[in-house]
């Protein structure tokens, strides 16, 4: 059942009224990979008449997809829907570059890392939460206060932020390029097949190796992997 709340005029023009669901004062798509969760957290959205989720979404592309179609007003998604938190941070930061403020982005989040976190609200999401520290009343609130154009973090997520801003040694973010050759640095590869795969010259592969050592403030290959896995980047 629905009642009737005023439309919200910052909606997307192109997209129809029917697809606005002009009923609801807050739209919502929620993106986890599990069918589980995105039934509990619908659940816990609509307790409120004033709040629709208007789409479910279990991979990166069907969230685009959905937010493509349906302009919600927040995006509420796990990252790790492909095991891929890195495209996840590149789907936050295509819908933020695309839609502004139109739609909002909270992140529901299994595992806190300041990697992640630094690097979501660098690319445009207004909220973090984990998981398994967040009750129905926090993440409810969570939702109106995004839309309402505030920033809200979790419990713990807030002191890891300061934490991360005041440290000296915050890891500088590492470009997409650099994201692709830390991985394949990861799997063992050598700077040669490293190269064949992603079609770049072997001199191009130590380039970005040498950036995201800098980065990590390391030396070695094995080093900057151990310290990537503990960041959270892999």
């Amino acid at each position: 059942m629905f009642f009737t709340y005023p439309l919200n005029m910052a909606s997307r023009e192109d997209v129809s009224r029917g697809l606005r669901a002009a009923s609801a004062g807050t739209r919502i798509v929620v993106a986890d990979r599990t069918v589980i969760a995105r039934v509990g957290i619908r659940a816990i959205l609509e307790r409120s008449a004033s709040t629709a989720v208007v789409a479910e979404a279990a991979s990166y592309e069907a969230t685009m997809m959905a937010v493509d179609e349906h302009a919600p007003d927040v995006l509420v998604i796990d990252l790790d829907l492909g095991d891929d938190t890195t495209k996840g941070l590149n789907l936050c930061e295509e819908i933020s570059e695309k839609y502004g403020d139109k739609t909002k982005i909270l992140i529901l989040s299994r595992t806190l890392s300041e990697f992640v976190l630094v690097e979501a609200l660098r690319r445009g999401a207004s909220g973090f939460l984990i998981k398994d520290q967040v009750n129905v009343d926090e993440l409810q609130k969570a939702v109106k206060q995004i839309q309402n154009g505030e920033t809200v973090l979790g419990s713990g997520v807030s002191s890891l932020l300061a934490r991360s801003v005041g440290a000296r040694n915050t890891i500088e973010p590492l470009s997409d390029r650099e994201m692709e050759v830390l991985k394949l640095v990861a799997e063992g590869l050598g700077n040669k097949e490293i190269a064949s795969k992603l079609f770049i010259s072997e001199s191009t592969v130590k380039f970005h190796v040498h950036n995201v050592c800098v980065k990590f403030n390391c030396t070695k290959r094995t080093e900057v992997v151990h310290k990537a896995t503990q960041a959270g980047v892999l």
